[in-house]
């Protein structure tokens, strides 16, 4: 049964500087500069304004929690494309999909950018699905807490990318 993720973050930043940041090139290839073993891809899929990147990154056996070990053969590779549309008055709509290699397992959500007095609210909300009996469940519930990380630090990717 599919595990569902919910998460906000909070930027002290306009939404038009925001939604600007997350369809900028720039921003993505320095969000990734930092992991030797990620790779990013950009395209502009609906034309100006709009953005989808893709990006990639290996994981060895090591680096992840023993239950996924105990599963994984090999290194896990996992791609996450993220797609912004445009932003109006109300604010902008994203799409997040990914997977890995290794493990069954896939995510997809939707994130809203909305303006606020204060700045912008970044609402993201979705669900991951581990295919594999018995541990399924509890490799789900790592996976959410893993894309919560992942979120977490595109919010502070995002926030010091805007203060420079």
């Amino acid at each position: 049964m599919p595990k569902k993720f919910e998460f906000t973050a909070v930027l002290d930043h306009p939404a038009h500087d925001v939604h600007a940041a997350l369809i900028d090139e720039r921003y993505w290839r320095d969000r990734i500069a930092g992991s030797p073993t990620a790779t990013v891809r950009i395209e502009n899929p609906d034309g100006p304004g709009t953005l989808r990147v893709v990006v990639t990154e290996r994981a060895e056996p090591a680096d992840l929690p023993a239950l996924v070990r105990g599963v994984v053969r090999g290194p896990m590779v996992l791609e996450r494309s993220d797609d912004w549309g445009t932003l109006g008055a109300d604010g902008a709509t994203g799409v997040i999909v990914g997977g890995a290699t290794g493990i069954p397992v896939d995510f997809r959500g939707t994130s809203r950018l909305q303006p606020t007095t204060e700045g912008t609210v970044l609402a993201m909300r979705g669900e991951v699905t581990v295919k594999i009996p018995v541990v399924g469940g509890r490799i789900e519930g790592l996976a959410a807490k893993m894309i919560r990380q992942i979120i977490e630090k595109d919010r502070a990717a995002l926030a010091a990318w805007l203060t420079r």
